[in-house]
């Protein structure tokens, strides 16, 4: 008889899969999450006007009878995904303004952690 798992250790690793996944370790920054949010929101705008968009996975097949089949689903399905592309689009366009603002705030910040530092009577 083993030890039944635990589901609070359980959640925490798939939850630690899950965070080193998704972001790699040089994006820890508001400035670099705010340059990959940039990209994303190009590649929604780009994906929004396209019947197929570019690196679609769901169409891939080695088989070409296959390939064909995904084609023509997706094409019949496309005209509701297209909504959510460009929702996804404007989700990601407010991202970008709050990133631009996190850099903001984390640049004020620094200029005044440097000023508080500067004036600092113990520090002479």
């Amino acid at each position: 008889m083993g030890a039944e798992p635990d589901p609070a250790t359980d959640a925490l690793v798939r939850q630690l899969y899950w965070e080193q996944r998704g972001a790699p370790p040089g994006a820890l920054g508001a400035a670099d999450v705010r340059e990959r949010l940039i990209e994303f929101l190009a590649q929604m705008r780009t994906d929004q006007n396209l019947v197929i968009p570019y690196g679609e996975p769901t169409l891939s097949s080695p088989s070409g009878w296959k390939r064909r089949v995904k084609y023509l689903i997706f094409r019949l399905g496309r005209p509701v995904s297209w909504r959510y592309d460009r929702l996804v689009g404007d989700l990601a366009h407010l991202s970008v303004g709050l990133a631009d603002r996190l850099v903001a705030a984390e640049t004020e910040l620094a200029r005044l952690r440097e000023r508080v530092e500067g004036s600092d009577p113990g520090s002479t």
